[in-house]
């Protein structure tokens, strides 16, 4: 198990939510206890996610957590985009990190997928 700093999916997950928050923080009184603050939420749960999947042996319901939440991501930035509470800039900014977050989280699915069906290793060892 890797310390959770050193995983490139951690870290951009961080910042991600960093940036979440930042904005939340600009957003009309309207949106920023609504959508910002759901928003907020979810990207804060793709990190709790991340961080459970890096201490589990089976990491699978874990990662799946992350796609699922990447999934409404997605719809709450385009949501925030349409009600003019994310200017282009940061709709794409944004739009980069949770790409690279959800190609990251299905690589390491694949992999955990990958080691799974190949079993425990076995000794060769002889005695």
């Amino acid at each position: 198990m890797e310390k959770i700093q050193h995983l490139p999916i951690y870290a951009t997950a961080y910042v991600f939510v960093r940036e979440i928050y930042r904005i939340k923080l600009k957003l009309p009184r309207a949106l920023k206890y609504d959508l910002g603050k759901v928003e907020f939420e979810s990207a804060l749960k793709i990190l709790k996610c991340i961080i459970l999947a890096n201490r589990s042996q089976d990491k699978q319901s874990h990662l799946s957590c992350i796609l699922l939440e990447t999934q409404v991501q997605w719809t709450f930035l385009r949501l925030l985009f349409d009600l003019r509470g994310l200017t282009s800039g940061e709709f794409k900014v944004l739009s980069e990190r949770l790409s690279e977050i959800e190609k990251q989280a299905q690589a390491w699915l694949k992999w955990q997928q990958r080691m799974q069906s190949q079993g425990p290793p076995h000794s060769t060892k002889r005695q």
